[in-house]
């Protein structure tokens, strides 16, 4: 029987936005994914992210954001493990867990470019394979030879949508509405996120 090809795909959601949702469904379909795993972190390894909501909100989220698609699921092993959430803490446990499962991790190019400032990069890339989409703004750094020779790149239409610019709206007091999946729209209302107080 063949192995579940399973793409990991981190982030801290911080609330997950329509661009999210059509990158995991381009990614899905170019690299022939059975299912595309969404993995919330805990607090986020590498920036101290601004109004961070509380992990239980962001699992929410997804959770709202992915209803009603076979391929989407989520995952809280970030959550349940706690502290500074680590990718290859992630990829060593799930390997753990679903030996049955082929892992593919799913990146922006930006987080490609900046793969060596990672814990444990080259662990990484020994487990998985990376499968990367293209994504506008970031570094223009070189990426490192050893991480391209694992990389399939996808292509994915590039919206800019930002998280960072949906709590703007939400703190100014704007409209959201098409940015984000309206469920998810509702439950950040319903619970006032991104006000300027963490909730």
């Amino acid at each position: 029987m063949a192995r579940r090809r399973v793409g990991l795909f981190g982030g801290s959601f911080n609330p997950p936005h329509l661009a999210h949702l059509i990158v995991a469904e381009q990614v899905c379909e170019q690299a022939r994914l059975d299912l595309v795993l969404w993995i919330p972190c805990h607090i986020p390894p590498h920036k101290d992210e601004q109004e961070l909501a509380a992990p239980h909100h962001r699992l929410t989220m997804v959770q709202l954001a992915i209803e009603g698609n076979p391929c989407f699921a989520v995952s809280d092993v970030e959550i349940r493990r706690g502290g500074r959430s680590y990718t290859i803490d992630t990829i060593q446990q799930l390997q753990q867990q679903q030996p049955d499962w082929e892992l593919m991790l799913i990146l922006g190019e930006d987080s490609l470019r900046t793969l060596h400032t990672w814990r444990a990069p080259d662990e990484i890339i020994a487990r998985v394979p990376l499968v990367v989409y293209r994504r506008p703004g970031g570094p223009d750094s070189p990426v490192d030879p050893r991480f391209l020779a694992r990389t399939t790149f996808v292509e994915a239409p590039v919206l800019a949508i930002s998280a960072t610019e949906i709590r703007q709206r939400c703190r100014q007091g704007r409209s959201i509405r098409y940015l984000v999946p309206e469920a998810v729209r509702q439950y950040i209302l319903k619970n006032q996120l991104y006000q300027g107080g963490l909730r």
